[in-house]
């Protein structure tokens, strides 16, 4: 496998990088430039423990191809990581394939905090429909980053607020018709949903109902309550490759800022036929 340094502004050429047969580090001296982004080359798709930025914890991610990039985030994207990540001059970055026993343990399969809108192959990979367009205020108040859909998976849960980190969230923006997706890029079985709201209250309102829309066509409806500690939700479903929350209903409340904090999906790795 290889690991390496790219500018996507540039002419494509490693900036820096390693290679290793089940496992490889880099250390990158400069410090990172807008454009800058790891590049992941492996010999076939699966599961991997990657560490791309050492103030974050070793994840295991889903990578659907040979090849698979993680942005360095900048500008206000930064602002739902920790004022200590991405920034100075010396970066140790580090990935190990797993074992198929651990690749089919029972686990978190939402858990990814490397995730970033600019990924390309790495699951699981949020999305979403909302919008924050660039203006005045964005430049301000970095709310791409604050509410941006990969704040959910993170693995934080701080939702007593929606400032800065660690409060990140994803917000709706006040669009009604709000979907948050969470793809895993291989099917898996699920039998867990948990989910954290943002509860700043009376800044924040929040949802009374959500529906868990699945690849295969179900759904679930899941009853949501006004409190600040996780919240679980039996689900049975196999062989999905993504879960999206939808038809969210907002509770009738004065406030317009619904916020989910975080989520978890409980499962496993659909076993091979």
């Amino acid at each position: 496998m290889k690991l390496s340094i790219i500018n996507r502004k540039g002419p494509g050429k490693a900036l820096a990088s390693a290679e290793g047969a089940e496992r490889v580090h880099l250390v990158y001296e400069p410090a990172y430039r807008p454009g800058d982004a790891v590049r992941l080359e492996v010999g076939h798709p699966g599961h991997y423990l990657v560490r791309l930025e050492d103030t974050l914890p070793p994840t295991a991610v889903y990578l659907s191809g040979t090849q698979a990039e993680f942005s360095i985030p900048c500008g206000v994207d930064r602002a739902c990581f920790s004022p200590r990540s991405f920034v100075g001059k010396r970066h140790f970055l580090e990935v190990m394939a797993l074992p198929s026993e651990k690749a089919l343990e029972y686990r978190n399969l939402a858990l990814n905090p490397h995730d970033t809108a600019a990924n390309r192959g790495i699951f699981p990979h949020m999305t979403t429909n909302v919008t924050y367009p660039d203006s005045l205020r964005n430049k301000i108040f970095p709310d791409r980053g604050l509410f941006a859909p990969r704040n959910v998976i993170d693995g934080i849960l701080a939702n007593e607020s929606h400032r800065l980190y660690p409060h990140q969230s994803w917000g709706i923006n006040r669009d009604p018709n709000a979907v948050l997706t969470c793809g895993f890029g291989r099917p898996v079985d699920i039998d867990c949903i948990k989910l954290a709201i943002r509860g700043e209250f009376p800044h924040d309102s929040w949802w009374v109902q959500a529906t868990a829309a699945f690849s295969d066509g179900s759904e679930e409806h899941l009853t949501i309550a006004k409190i600040l500690e996780l919240q679980s939700f039996e689900i049975h479903v196999t062989g999905v490759t993504s879960l999206s929350l939808c038809k969210l209903i907002k509770a009738d409340d004065p406030s317009l800022f619904p916020a989910l904090s975080l989520l978890e999906v409980w499962g496993r790795d659909t076993k091979p036929q």
